[in-house]
């Protein structure tokens, strides 16, 4: 239950919050940029490594990588309600290191398969769910912002690691690349996780937003979520599987995820048929990703301030919008103008999901709920690259396939207009 702020004083210190926000940036810089963005610059090169191979086969490890951030994520959000993020990080952060330097020796395409999977289970803890989970329980007031920030690093990773992954590759070889990839995920996200952070407020005397109990009240051992209409302590996993609006959150993130990392995972080669060099694809994509920082940034703080649900709309929107502009590319100016349009919406699309799904449910179960939002969200991102590829290989073209993503985002507005927010009393009855 939120406490009366006349009863709460404020310290004038940094709020330690902001420094888990900042851990959980630099963990989704390398959770997007080594394991996520870089695997379009791959898929050029496996091309050619891998001639007997079609299209669809060699997009497959990005969706194998995506199925398994959904499968796990369900378990992940469940045991970070109970245990907190920081030994997932840990753990999820030394498996997905060890399984991108194990890339570098691939040779054949079924160790792609095995190896981004492996990295997938590695990735779904040092990834969107603990960092959406501990950022929720550390921010009430300013969690659009907080969270905004922190997924920003995925921008960051995009931005960053993309050019890089580019340049080891057509400096040195691809293996060596993926070796790279590998020991900056343990350097960066290992050290700083066991140095800085801490589940929950509570553990260090705090409560959320940095606000402190007036002197001589004890900081509860935990601080149950209200809001707005939600209830005190919030819905469990099962209430949550009995309303409609969980499923339909579900099948708007499927259907919004399938069409954005259909496109994404290809955007590269897309732009190389257009004639555009492989370095300078690979900088668009980079950007794309890039300018989705400024994208979260923009919609976290706007969910503070309206409706987590209308956000997401307006972000969808924005997604249809840029989906239009990418149909109708003719010119290399084009693309650009596709580049920030798709980059920005795509950045505040990740952003909204844990937003909206504390909106709807809160806090008291958030990790297991959330959980599976993001299991339906991966479904459809694996389902995505591998359908532009099988539609690539039938047809000729991308054509086909993007045209198909402009009426998903249509399909998903609606399902989202429908989704209204439960009352907590209703799924109790």
């Amino acid at each position: 239950m939120r406490e009366d702020q006349s009863s709460k004083k404020t310290s004038g210190r940094i709020f330690y919050g902001w420094w888990i926000v900042a851990v959980c940036f630099l963990v989704l810089t390398f959770h997007s940029g080594c394991a996520f963005y870089s695997f379009g610059v791959f898929l050029e090169v496996w091309k050619d490594e891998f001639p007997a191979s079609s299209v669809t086969a060699v997009s497959l490890p990005a969706s194998l990588y995506l199925l398994m951030l959904g499968l796990t994520g369900p378990a992940i959000g469940r045991l970070t309600d109970r245990y907190g993020s920081k030994r997932f990080m840990l753990g999820g952060a030394v498996i997905a290191g060890a399984g991108l330097m194990l890339l570098s020796q691939a040779s054949e395409v079924w160790h792609l398969y095995v190896l981004y999977f492996m990295i997938g289970i590695g990735m779904s803890g040092a990834g969107i769910v603990p960092v959406s989970a501990v950022v929720s329980k550390w921010f009430t007031r300013r969690r659009g912002t907080a969270m905004g920030i922190a997924m920003a690093g995925i921008a960051l990773g995009a931005l960053l690691i993309t050019p890089l992954t580019a340049y080891l590759i057509q400096s040195i070889s691809w293996q060596v690349a993926f070796t790279v990839l590998g020991v900056l995920t343990w350097v960066f996200i290992i050290p700083t996780v066991m140095l800085v952070m801490k589940s929950r407020p509570e553990d260090m005397g705090l409560l959320p937003d940095g606000a402190k109990p007036i002197e001589g009240e004890a900081v509860p051992e935990s601080i149950p979520e209200a809001i707005d209409n939600v209830g005190e302590e919030g819905w469990t996993l099962s209430m949550a599987f009995r309303s409609l609006p969980f499923w339909l959150l579900l099948a708007t993130f499927f259907i919004v995820n399938a069409a954005l990392v259909g496109v994404l995972q290809h955007e590269v080669s897309f732009l190389e048929e257009m004639g555009i060099p492989m370095t300078t694809a690979a900088f668009a994509l980079g950007l794309t990703g890039g300018i989705g920082g400024v994208g979260k940034l923009a919609f976290g703080v706007l969910a503070d301030r309206l409706s987590p649900k209308y956000t997401a709309i307006l972000c969808i929107s924005l997604l249809l919008v840029g989906q239009v502009i990418l149909i109708m590319t003719q010119s290399v100016a084009m693309v650009w103008v596709f580049v920030f349009v798709f980059g920005f919406a795509l950045g505040g699309n990740i952003v909204l999901q844990p937003l909206v799904t504390g909106h709807f449910f809160g806090l008291a179960s958030f990790g297991a709920i959330f959980g599976w939002v993001m299991l339906a969200g991966a479904v459809g991102g694996a389902v995505g690259p591998v359908l532009t590829g099988a539609l690539y290989d039938a047809s000729g073209s991308y054509s086909l396939a993007f045209f198909i993503y402009l009426v998903a985002y249509v399909v998903a507005i609606v399902a989202l207009l429908f989704a209204r927010r439960p009352k907590l009393r209703n799924a109790a009855t």
